[in-house]
């Protein structure tokens, strides 16, 4: 079936299969079955996946390029056969809708999509975006949240058409105020709102300290309740599991996964931005302050939080 857009810009929608992968040549030796492709966001460190039409890329090596989702619809002289990412979000889709011309005219929104994805949710509230694009923001938050893709860790290829299929036309009804959908935004906003407040512990030296059931994740949680400003770092205590210590933005000389290794040696890690103890160990709450202390004079400023 071809889609007519503006003008003279048609694309034949129904050809272009989308597929998932965790590992760069895999991915590329799938791609290399087909005439046509795109790739978006189809990076894996310094290696960058390229689409014989199409390549969309803004992290890394690439930093500096437009966001996916900030792309117009485009249009093609041939039919687009495949598109490969490495992963499933909403700068993601936003980029899969563009190459397959059928990305909803929404300005603010996409601003506000572009924006998450290069400074992180949890500075959503200094985006300056209207209330009906915040609206829309958490309606997609509320509906992702319940619907995940992810390639599998081993490195397979995973045709994901139809699961992503529905997603575009989720966020599609969302871009236009489905009533249903966007009570279910209010409810999740409500939910987060309320996990913020029973999580919360305390905040010292610009870390909050935060405890939390099991199956809830806190440590993107950086705003206190009280508080507009978000703090530096988060330390979480799972209840009968394990602590998590992450960063809200990255900090020269500051790494969770050196930290974490401080307190519970080799066998603890993560990343420079998000670490925790040995998997499958419970953690103690004397551990989780020790961890916090070691956060807080690692970061040697004084927060305003």
């Amino acid at each position: 079936m071809v889609r007519s857009l503006k003008g003279d810009k048609m694309i034949n929608v129904n050809t272009s299969k989308v597929i998932i992968c965790s590992n760069a040549a895999n991915l590329t030796a799938a791609l290399a079955a087909y005439t046509s492709t795109a790739t978006v966001e189809a990076e894996y460190g310094d290696t960058t996946v390229q689409g014989t039409m199409v390549t969309m890329a803004h992290h890394g090596k690439n930093a500096g390029n437009k966001c996916p989702c900030a792309y117009e619809n485009f249009s093609y002289a041939q039919p687009l056969e495949a598109v490969g990412v490495s992963h499933i979000d909403l700068d993601t889709l936003g980029g899969i809708m563009a190459l397959m011309g059928i990305k909803p005219e929404a300005p603010g929104f996409w601003a506000l999509a572009e924006y998450v994805d290069l400074n992180g949710p949890h500075k959503v509230s200094q985006s300056g975006a209207s209330a009906s694009d915040m609206s829309k923001l958490y309606a997609w938050m509320a509906y992702s949240k319940k619907n995940t893709l992810r390639a599998e860790k081993d490195g397979s290829i995973t045709d994901v058409t139809e699961p992503v299929t529905k997603m575009v036309g989720v966020l599609t009804l969302i871009i236009n105020d489905d009533p249903g959908l966007m009570a279910e935004g209010t409810a999740f906003l409500g939910e987060e709102k309320d996990l913020n407040i029973r999580s919360f512990i305390e905040v010292v030296g610009g870390v909050i300290l935060r405890v939390s059931r099991d199956r809830e994740f806190v440590n993107a949680l950086y705003n206190p309740p009280s508080a507009s400003a978000p703090a530096l770092a988060v330390v979480a205590l799972k209840i009968g599991g394990g602590v998590t210590l992450s960063f809200a933005d990255s900090i020269d000389g500051v790494s969770a996964n050196d930290l974490v290794k401080e307190v519970w040696g080799p066998n603890a890690g993560g990343h420079a931005g998000i670490a925790g103890n040995p998997r499958g160990q419970t953690a103690t709450m004397a551990e989780a302050l020790c961890l916090r202390d070691l956060a807080v004079k690692s970061l040697k400023t004084e927060s305003t939080v």
